[in-house]
């Protein structure tokens, strides 16, 4: 994720600050997780889950600079 292109938007656009926020939230908590010698199957469950939300989180922020992109042309 292009962070600078992100935060410029974010700074802007309440909906894409709000995404972000969640984005970052989400990767503390992939960050904690990593820090453990080992993972309960719950936990690698939740890893997952972490990392496809993490990935929707990433194409609606960028879906939304697409579009007000579009729209400040």
């Amino acid at each position: 994720m292009d962070k600078d292109l992100v935060k410029e938007y974010a700074e802007r656009y309440e909906d894409i600050r709000e995404l972000y926020k969640k984005h970052q939230s989400l990767e503390k908590e992939l960050e904690e997780l990593a820090k453990r010698p080992y993972l309960t199957t719950e936990e690698e469950i939740r890893e997952k889950q972490i990392k496809l939300e993490k990935l929707y989180l990433k194409e609606k922020i960028y879906e939304l600079i697409k579009k007000y992109q579009k729209e400040g042309s």
